[in-house]
């Protein structure tokens, strides 16, 4: 993903935000066109590899392909003919074969090499059709890193710190480094995270992240590619002065959040920039931050020479399920009766995908303002806007899939509010679309998206000090991978997958008939772009958290793709592995990494139930040191059953106990299982057993009121 600087030809105008007709409250801030620029349609203007929007070629000059994020190939060689003659044609282990970082970035592809850089904070020139290395740039920054920007003889990437580092494209060495971040805006400034650079015209375009937490005011920055100095920034919660402003209680705006995830995409004929902005900060208490919390859940679209504002449009108002926009958007020429209208598609974990019109903002199909339950102590949003058409998965939770409630629990549909009462919510925080890359078919017109169908449980923390934002351990979870035709919002097809596809799978469209993306458990999988059937795959051997590339060199085509998995959300196995392919290639399939379990641990060591007495304490943590119960009372923790996760042989007997000096009653509840047992609710002093007569993986959760607090018996 990377930056660059778009024309400043029009002048800089911002309108008040008003209400669209026909779409409820979806603000946005109209600006006239460019000379020369028709409205809604594209033409005149030759769309150059990298430019918006042209397939990609023998180069990915940045990560999703163009500028519009596309991310399709106009390349042929491998097709739906010859795709299962695909094989290995080398593999590069990076960090020589380390496994101790996640694995998100997707290399980019310029003159047969392969710039792509590490979760350590390492950066690599590949040569690619050998796998020889270059160069390496070694900076000891780790971060959580999702790929380089190559332009003008350099290399930018994004380092761990908030660092931004040029490196020569020939030789690797360090041209310049800087820190990003705003003492006084950010708390953490110099400190916090960037996940990603983009190159534009002279621009280097870097993003703050913070993870979701509290304390920053996520920023855009533009740095001079010369030297790394700041051009311009964009402060991505409204200040004083700034449309929507007022929809800020107090000084909340200033450590609002509003991070910067992914790249945006470029319009260059407009003169641009489309970012997607994340959640409000603080994350769990509504009250704080009353109002719609512009321009956070939102897409802004900002001049690309001065980075001021032109207009805006909020997908979640006042948002408190962590339903930010993480993803980088879309910019796609679509026919909408009888014309064609150049749009911006993004969406977020809500699961809603928006088509707004790339000059003026305004939804190019329909959008509806959803009444929606409310709380006031939450000072929740009476609606939430909701486009026509279909959404990516579920948005009620059913007992027929992953979005099944957990017992003890309340649970809800999307935008539930919640306080002290934990309240499962569907989708989750990582449900819907996350960060992953989309794809845009210009063959078949069609959308790909990959999705993921979860719940996560959400709750102010208050008054043990419980979690608050969290998936559940003992649930399950899986996805979809949606194809959406852009002209209606419907879904055209979707193939359902074992595991989500959202963080980080992102998908590669070909003109040569096929969609390429990767999974948790290690495979690289080819489907057919018309039915999304799968008609090769392979086994990488380490979790996929990123996007596969296509691109030639020394005249032939490869796929190549960064698998080294990711501990979110499914703690999938890590690695290094640079891998590329080409027809005919002569190297094997990995073996397959251990199988991912089919729900989610509880994050604990085992304790064999001998070295606990094949007894579970209730209500306290397991202290590993002692090998014992901890000696008081925990209300708070997810993991306050001593021992939390236990393995005994089939047919023993547990007992789970209540200590007599506990204050509350506590309980112990399968859920999910084939063999099913409650204990409890017990009272200080009180004991109950179960005998486990058949081998598996038994959960529970607390359910006298505490049923964050899980517990997990291995039997067999």
């Amino acid at each position: 993903m990377r930056a660059r600087s778009f024309s400043a030809r029009s002048r800089v105008i911002v309108i008040a935000a008003a209400l669209l007709a026909g779409a409820g409250v979806v603000p946005a801030l109209a600006s006239p066109a460019p000379a020369g620029v028709t409205v809604g349609v594209t033409g005149g203007v030759p769309k150059q590899p990298g430019e918006c929007c042209a397939a990609t070629g023998a180069d990915v000059p940045k990560v999703g392909g163009d500028y519009g994020d596309q991310d399709y190939s106009s390349l042929t060689g491998i097709g739906t003919g010859n795709v299962s003659r695909l094989a290995g044609a080398w593999l590069d282990h990076l960090e020589n074969g380390a496994d101790t970082q996640d694995q998100e970035s997707t290399p980019v592809a310029v003159g047969g090499v392969l710039y792509v850089q590490t979760g350590q904070g390492d950066v690599f020139a590949v040569n690619g059709a050998t796998g020889k290395v270059a160069w390496e740039y070694k900076s000891g920054l780790a971060g959580t890193e999702r790929g380089v920007a190559v332009a003008g003889g350099r290399v930018y990437a994004a380092l761990g710190g908030e660092h931004v580092v040029a490196l020569n494209q020939a030789t690797g060495t360090k041209v310049w480094q800087v820190q990003v971040g705003t003492p006084g805006q950010d708390t953490t400034a110099n400190g916090a995270g960037t996940d990603w650079t983009l190159y534009y015209r002279g621009l280097v375009l870097v993003g703050t992240e913070n993870g979701g937490g509290a304390g920053m005011r996520g920023h855009l920055y533009a740095l001079r590619a010369s030297t790394g100095a700041v051009a311009w920034s964009f402060a991505s919660t409204a200040g004083p002065g700034q449309p929507g402003h007022n929809s800020w209680k107090g000084s909340s705006w200033k450590l609002g959040g509003g991070d910067a995830w992914m790249a945006p995409a470029i319009d260059p004929q407009l003169g641009l920039i489309y970012l997607a902005v994340a959640n409000p900060q603080p994350r769990v208490d509504g009250a704080g931050r009353a109002g719609n919390d512009l321009y956070t859940n939102s897409l802004v679209a900002l001049r690309a020479s001065t980075g001021k504002l032109a207009w805006y449009f909020q997908s979640v108002h006042h948002d408190l399920w962590d339903y930010d926009n993480t993803m980088s958007p879309v910019i796609a020429d679509v026919r909408y009766g009888a014309g064609v209208r150049k749009v911006v598609i993004y969406g977020s974990k809500t699961a809603w995908l928006y088509y707004l019109n790339a000059q003026t903002g305004k939804p190019v199909i329909g959008v509806h303002e959803k009444k929606v339950p409310t709380l006031a102590s939450q000072a929740t949003s009476a609606t939430q806007p909701i486009p026509q058409g279909d959404s990516l998965v579920p948005t009620c939770p059913s007992a027929h899939n992953s979005t099944r409630p957990i017992p003890d629990f309340a649970s809800g549909c999307e935008f539930t509010p919640y306080l002290h009462t934990p309240v499962l919510v569907t989708p989750s925080g990582a449900g819907g679309a996350n960060w992953a890359l989309m794809s845009f078919d210009q063959r078949t017109g069609l959308v790909y998206v990959a999705a993921s169908e979860t719940d996560s449980a959400y709750s102010d923390g208050l008054p043990y000090g419980q979690p608050t934002f969290w998936r559940p351990p003992g649930m399950t979870s899986s996805g979809l991978l949606d194809a959406v035709n852009p002209r209606t919002n419907k879904i055209a097809w979707h193939q359902p997958t074992a595991y989500g596809l959202s963080d980080g799978d992102g998908i590669l469209s070909t003109a040569g008939g096929l969609l390429f993306e990767g999974s948790a458990d290690g495979l690289l999988t080819a489907r057919s772009a018309s039915t999304g059937k799968v008609v090769w795959n392979w086994q990488t051997g380490t979790g996929i958290a990123a996007a596969p590339i296509t691109y030639t060199a020394g005249g032939q085509q490869y796929v190549a793709v960064l698998a080294g998995g990711d501990r979110v959300p499914y703690r999938s196995h890590l690695g290094d592995s640079l891998w590329a392919f080409k027809i005919g290639g002569k190297l094997s399939q990995a073996t397959p990494p251990a199988a991912i379990p089919s729900r989610l641990p509880v994050d604990a060591p085992p304790v064999a139930g001998s070295a606990a007495g094949d007894t579970v304490v209730l209500g306290r943590t397991w202290d590993t040191a002692a090998g014992a119960p901890g000696p008081t009372e925990d209300l708070g923790s997810e993991v306050a059953m001593a021992p939390p996760v236990m393995t005994v042989p089939t047919g023993t007997t547990v007992t789970f106990t209540n200590p007599a000096v506990n204050s509350k009653d506590h309980c112990a509840e399968s859920f999910f299982d084939p063999a099913s047992f409650k204990i409890g609710p017990l009272k200080p002093g009180q004991s109950g057993t179960v005998t486990f007569t058949k081998a598996g993986t038994y959960f529970y959760n607390d359910c006298a009121g505490f049923p964050w607090n899980t517990g997990e018996i291995i039997v067999g």
